[in-house]
């Protein structure tokens, strides 16, 4: 992985998700399915993409079993598995809320209150979870380094320190694997401007992992208060995950098209006029290119 190659980012590089540079990758032999040596199918599924269209009430969301994971060409991909998983468990947790906001039945204060705070925390927890599990199984099709997302959490995988500057002794500065699926699809810009929005995501995470402060607190009182309540929440809550969902459906999206055209022209690499209907990001190195003339532009095909 080239740690500095091809950045969007404006320089000099710091620190937050705001300043993280969006290194380049490409992907690997793990990111297909293969039948011997023919690649026959994407090593990933987009949950993120059906997450936004089952919250958008447009589709279901997939299973994933163990009889897929059993059969010769099921997913090998380590987080697939877990992605659907936790997508159907965050589906139902939402499916929870509405019918506890939406409920009339007579309820207990207290009890009410605690069903507010177990559901408000479910869905902090599983959206962070969920968006973790769907990024990684990303980064899993490509050669960015396992040691740089296998614990990463939410907040690591929108900026962490680059571990290349650190051991090369050089000025540090932070880098984003979120950024970085952006970068090789000219989707940069797009998520720039929405990094605020996905920040908290993580700082609702925090409060729920931590004896935080800001933690819900017992408030018992008319239950159709505690359900108002919770439906705020939901209501937030599910533009957040609609809105980063959106754009990590939207790299799955473009890597199955890009695998796809893999597929499609193996043995033989897509020419970069194939990749440009993705579009791809191309590395000036890349020996597809037209050599360049001493002018620094490119020379004649």
């Amino acid at each position: 992985m080239t740690i500095s190659s091809n950045a969007t980012r404006r320089e000099p590089h710091g620190h937050g998700a705001h300043s993280a540079s969006h290194p380049h990758w490409e992907l690997r032999r793990n990111a297909l399915i293969w039948s011997g040596e023919t690649p026959v199918a994407a090593n990933l599924s987009p949950f993120a993409d059906e997450m936004v269209k089952w919250l958008q009430q447009k589709g279901p969301l997939s299973v994933v079993t163990q009889a897929t994971r059993n059969h010769p060409l099921g997913y090998t991909n380590p987080y697939t598995y877990p992605a659907a998983t936790i997508s159907a468990g965050l589906g139902a947790i939402i499916n929870a809320i509405v019918a506890f906001c939406k409920s009339t039945e007579p309820m207990d204060p207290l009890e009410a209150e605690i069903q507010r705070i177990r559901l408000h925390s479910e869905l902090a927890i599983n959206i962070a979870r969920f968006c973790e599990v769907t990024i990684k199984q990303l980064l899993h099709c490509t050669n960015v380094p396992l040691a740089m997302y296998r614990r990463a959490t939410l907040g690591q995988l929108l900026a962490q320190d680059c571990p290349a500057c650190r051991k090369a002794g050089m000025n540090t500065h932070d880098i984003s694997l979120l950024g970085a699926l952006a970068h090789r699809y000219f989707e940069c810009l797009a998520l720039e401007h929405c990094v605020i929005d996905h920040m908290k995501i993580v700082g609702d995470r925090r409060k729920m992992d931590a004896a935080h402060s800001e933690a819900p607190i017992l408030n018992p009182r008319d239950a159709a208060a505690s359900r108002s309540d919770l439906f705020e929440v939901l209501e937030e809550s599910g533009y957040g995950l609609g809105h980063m969902a959106d754009h990590i459906g939207t790299y799955e999206r473009k890597m199955l098209q890009e695998v796809g055209l893999i597929i499609a022209s193996w043995p033989t690499p897509p020419s970069l006029n194939t990749l440009s209907r993705v579009p791809v990001r191309i590395q000036e190195d890349d020996p597809r290119l037209p050599p360049r003339s001493h002018s620094g532009e490119s020379s004649a095909v």
